[in-house]
């Protein structure tokens, strides 16, 4: 049996995501969500607590990210997590573990003036605006 690597979560961009670039010109956008979990008690009073999860989209799927989200909105997304290490200047072993988001859901809309309506993203996948037809007859 192979073993699974999966993370799905809907949050909040703590700020404003940061695109970049690999020496080869591939595209790469980090950004951290804020996610909200109640834990119930046993006394009846809830306790609500927030993670901060770092994400990092590759490709094309960085460039809808950097375009067309900021600081506060609401996005679900789909990825998988990637643990790294390296040794700092000083010498001291440090660790990370990001989520590599393959996708990436827009859960507000974003119609302010310029902006496409954008429904969602897949990584490496053209984005298309989300026809509507109001003929539709149900």
């Amino acid at each position: 049996m192979s073993d699974v690597n999966r993370v799905v979560l809907i949050g909040r961009l703590v700020r404003d995501p940061e695109l970049k670039s690999t020496n080869a010109g591939t595209y790469f956008c980090k950004f951290t969500l804020a996610s909200n979990r109640t834990i119930f008690q046993k006394e009846g009073e809830n306790k609500d607590e927030v993670g901060f999860f770092d994400c990092v989209a590759w490709g094309k799927l960085a460039e809808v990210v950097s375009k067309y989200t900021q600081k506060g909105k609401r996005v679900s997304v789909d990825g998988s997590l990637r643990f790294s290490s390296w040794e700092s200047a000083e010498g001291k072993k440090q660790s990370k573990v990001e989520i590599y988001v393959e996708n990436l859901q827009f859960l507000e809309s974003s119609r302010s003036a310029g902006d496409s309506p954008v429904e969602s993203a897949r990584n490496g996948s053209e984005v298309e605006e989300t026809p509507f037809n109001d003929d539709i007859p149900f």
